[in-house]
């Protein structure tokens, strides 16, 4: 009988670097003899590599910018964990009775984890509580213990130091898709919090992989589902998520406008946009956010583009280019909303006359207001992939000022036509993926309350779609 062969183990670039970070680590302390020989005395006796080697294991990640984010989260670990740790032997004899101890125990880790939360960095729990419970039961006294704590901080960032320069020395060229190490399935346990998108339909959507891509790459605790809900369900929809446990989710068409009054609380920008997708549910309350025109502002900016006193062109009077236009109003800036009718850019024009007006989409019309904008932004979907509509001339772009940016809020094709055509006329372009990213990250930080890299997070979320 032939047994199927077992696939051997891969060892990926992520384990190399670790690998090398650890040894370079440990190479450091030994010429100096720093082996926590305490007969050194001061901060000297209580340092070795120990707490480096450790350091460079979970700080070294697939990439830079994740390297830095987990080394930073370990040294804020240390840091609360040292503190309080140094803090409770300042009851002294008290400590040698063992249920004070016990409770003191109990009490920092709680105290730590509480600290690393309240500021947003839930990976730097698990030092903040190991460290202090090292001090006290090994019983570190006197002023040892100031020496102690100052030691594995010192430790800590030479191995923070020697992962980021191991990590920028090796670095893995292959697409993340491709890399040996890396896993998308997301581990559900228990404790693992729900998230979703819903729509009608939902399951053209990518969001499950961009936010599991995400919630893989920082080690969040969450799970990222894809939820059909029906028009006009929304409100049992948000019964069913509270009860569920769920930790939020994200809406899409047509449900964004339908959450706007089911929410407990609206943040400025869904009040001004008149619509929610992104969902918090806190204590039993909904929260409601909308990412998009912030979503906008922040890939503008990635590009160097800053839209204050500028005269945008704003193509199509949707959903998006509502978001769109009125954040670049909010940002100072003088947009002309293009619709083939009229009453829809005028719509939207009614939020804010000063800074937004209509205009037409013929060809003339195009050409007219290209002449005098200083950004263009395409908020329609002619040239989406899979969509049958398409420009049927790109000779506005000729009117174009030289210089003036183009931007496409689609994302797949990488590059539309418009792009194309714009590329080739000479101005700088920039398509969704951005906004696709930021929109996402702002979400995920709403619902898990974690800062997030979206640089880091972009080169992650292009490999995977």
């Amino acid at each position: 009988m032939k047994h199927p062969s077992v696939p051997l183990p891969r060892i990926g670039m992520r384990v190399i670097k670790t690998a090398v970070a650890v040894m370079v680590s440990y190479a450091l302390f030994l010429p100096f003899g720093l082996t926590y020989r305490e007969e050194l005395g001061g901060v000297l006796g209580q340092m070795g590599p120990l707490y480096a080697c450790i350091a460079c294991i979970i700080c070294t990640q697939s990439t830079l910018g994740q390297t830095f984010y987990q080394g930073i989260s370990r040294l804020i670990g240390v840091l609360v964990g040292g503190a309080l740790g140094t803090a409770t032997l300042l009851l002294g004899p008290a400590l040698e009775h063992f249920w004070l101890k016990t409770i003191v125990l109990g009490m920092v880790c709680v105290a730590g984890v509480w600290l690393c939360l309240l500021i947003k960095r839930p990976a730097a729990c698990g030092m903040a509580c190991i460290l202090p419970c090292v001090i006290l039961i090994t019983g570190v006294t006197g002023v040892t213990r100031y020496y102690y704590a100052v030691a594995r901080i010192i430790e800590t960032i030479v191995g923070l130091l020697v992962a980021l320069a191991v990590n920028a020395a090796l670095p893995d060229h292959r697409p993340e898709s491709q890399r040996g190490d890396v896993d998308m399935k997301v581990e559900v346990n228990n404790t693992t919090r729900k998230l979703c998108v819903i729509g009608d339909p939902v399951g053209h959507s990518k969001s499950p992989l961009i936010q599991n891509t995400m919630i893989k790459a920082l080690g969040l605790d969450y799970v990222y589902l894809c939820q059909p809900v029906p028009r006009g369900q929304c409100r049992r929809w948000l019964d069913c998520a509270k009860f569920a446990g769920y930790a939020g989710f994200n809406a899409t068409m047509p449900h964004k406008e339908e959450l706007v009054p089911l929410m407990d609380e609206l943040d400025e920008d869904a009040r001004l946009i008149g619509a929610v997708n992104t969902v918090c549910i806190r204590n039993g309350k909904a929260w409601g956010y909308n990412t998009d025109g912030e979503g906008f502002l922040r890939s503008l900016a990635d590009e160097g583009i800053d839209p204050a006193g500028k005269r945008v062109m704003v193509l199509g009077a949707g959903g998006a280019s509502k978001a769109v236009c009125l954040k670049l109003a909010r940002a100072g800036a003088e947009v002309v909303v293009c619709n083939r009718t009229l009453d829809k850019a005028q719509a939207i024009c009614d939020h804010d006359p000063e800074h937004l007006r209509p205009a037409g989409f013929t060809d003339e019309e195009l050409a007219r207001e290209a002449a005098e904008c200083d950004l263009l932004v395409n908020c329609t979907s002619l040239g989406m992939e899979g969509a049958s509509g398409q420009f049927a001339d790109f000779s506005f772009l000729d009117s174009l000022k030289k210089g003036a940016p183009v931007v496409d809020l689609i994302y797949a094709p990488a590059e539309t036509e418009l792009l194309h055509q714009a590329r080739k006329r000479g101005h700088r372009t920039a398509n969704g993926l951005g906004l696709l990213v930021n929109q996402a990250v702002l979400s995920l930080e709403h619902f898990t309350g974690t800062d997030i890299d979206a640089a880091d997070m972009k080169k992650r979320i292009a490999d995977v779609l």
